[in-house]
């Protein structure tokens, strides 16, 4: 697929659903519905360019007609190019380059909470692990691991609180939300709201365990006050810790927000048919803008000065049939058919160049001469493998006309071809 056409498409998938969560949903409290509907934004956006829906294709009438076996065609059997470095190939090695870098940034900033964990204090619970780290380390957790400064063992009723914060963050698989907005982040970086969509992530998560920090507390203001406690604490080694954000004022305002309706909860459906819209038009953006209808045929311009003969007024136009007693055959057969096939068709310099596959699907007429004619395409991919499909066809030597009741006549063939490039 087209690497940079796929990118376009989870982009403008990202930035509609973006729009869809601020304007319905940024104020309410369901926040495993918040979560769930974050976590299917990201993860549709990477997915939904890669589906195919299963179309009913007019290849067929309502009578059998032949269809000639499927024939691929990959990159291998092009020559190499010999022109110097692609425009496209360039910018997508960019964008690529740098989709890798904030990667790698991601996994050094891991392994820097590794790092930690090894120099820590650690003391084992039954379900997570507590890693006891100098006083200006920031509390926080990654999976299960609950890291606190050394001030919480001193006085461990003081940070019950912030261990019961933590311990939803394990409990809940947070750090796995974390870590699939980081990758769409650094997926798609140009995008801003790849970014605005991680902030979203972090902050809902941080809200949540709030509420399971808040369970069964009769009074938030103490709770309140230790958060502003923490944030305006020193904390210079906080940025070794990519997992920890306080969103301050946004948690206590939802902490004090009441408590939205049940009926609020079903605008999340809203967001089924975005998605249907949004698979449907990405099913559009594979269909070749200039594929011909069924009727039309594609001609050359030599075609085109040398029109083929028409019928007088008073005589009738040849039938063309799909299937005959006796079908046109290649000469040299079957086999023969497919070398030549395989020998003549040549998969585009562009077509490589922008990592463009697909399944062209032509028909045309072995009339009763054993010419081909009338070469349509049924389905077509892009402009440049529609022609080079066209221009195989139409290179086909003359065939040993069909028969019927012992006569010549005209024989509709379809013929399916796959260019790709793996």
């Amino acid at each position: 697929m087209d690497f940079l056409l796929y990118l376009l498409q989870v982009h403008i998938a990202l930035a509609l659903c973006y729009a869809l969560y601020k304007g319905l949903f940024n104020h309410n409290t369901h926040l495993v519905a918040r979560r769930l509907f974050l976590l299917s934004i990201l993860l549709f956006a990477v997915v939904y360019p890669l589906f195919r829906i299963p179309s009913m294709e007019r290849v067929l009438p309502s009578t059998l007609q032949f269809a000639l076996p499927e024939l691929r065609v990959g990159a291998s059997e092009i020559p190499e190019a010999t022109s110097g470095p692609n425009l496209y190939q360039l910018a997508a090695g960019v964008y690529g380059g740098i989709a890798g870098l904030l990667v790698l940034r991601m996994m050094v900033r891991i392994l820097s909470i590794v790092g930690l964990r090894r120099s820590g204090r650690r003391h084992n619970h039954e379900k997570f692990h507590v890693i006891i780290c100098p006083n200006e380390t920031q509390p926080c957790s990654f999976f299960n691991w609950i890291f606190l400064p050394a001030s919480a063992a001193e006085n461990p009723a003081a940070w019950n609180q912030v261990m019961k914060h933590e311990y939803a963050h394990i409990r809940q698989m947070h750090s796995a939300d974390i870590l699939l907005a980081e990758g769409v982040a650094a997926l798609c970086w140009i995008n801003p709201v790849a970014w605005l969509l991680l902030k979203e992530v972090r902050l809902n998560l941080e809200c949540l365990a709030d509420r399971a920090a808040l369970h069964g507390e009769s009074e938030k203001k103490s709770y309140q006050y230790l958060l502003l406690d923490l944030a305006q604490a020193e904390r210079p080694h906080t940025s070794a810790m990519p997992f920890n954000y306080s969103f301050l004022k946004e948690r206590i305002a939802m902490i004090n927000h009441p408590k939205s309706s049940r009926l609020s909860l079903y605008r999340y459906l809203l967001v089924i048919p975005l998605f249907a819209l949004l698979v449907v038009g990405s099913q559009s953006c594979r269909e070749s803008p200039t594929r011909t209808n069924d009727t039309t045929p594609v001609t050359s311009p030599s075609e085109e000065a040398h029109p083929a003969p028409t019928a007088s007024p008073g005589q009738k136009e040849e039938p063309v049939l799909d299937a005959a007693e006796v079908m046109p055959e290649f000469p040299g057969g079957g086999k023969a058919f497919f070398e030549f096939i395989a020998r003549n068709l040549q998969y585009p310099q562009e077509a490589i160049d922008r990592q463009i596959e697909g399944r062209v699907i032509l028909q045309f007429v072995v009339d009763k001469q054993g010419k081909i004619s009338d070469i349509q395409v049924l389905r077509g991919v892009t402009p440049e493998l529609d022609q080079a499909a066209i221009d195989v066809v139409r290179s086909l030597p003359d065939w040993k006309p069909g028969m019927q009741d012992g006569k010549p006549v005209n024989v509709k063939y379809t013929m399916p071809i796959v260019f790709k490039l793996s």
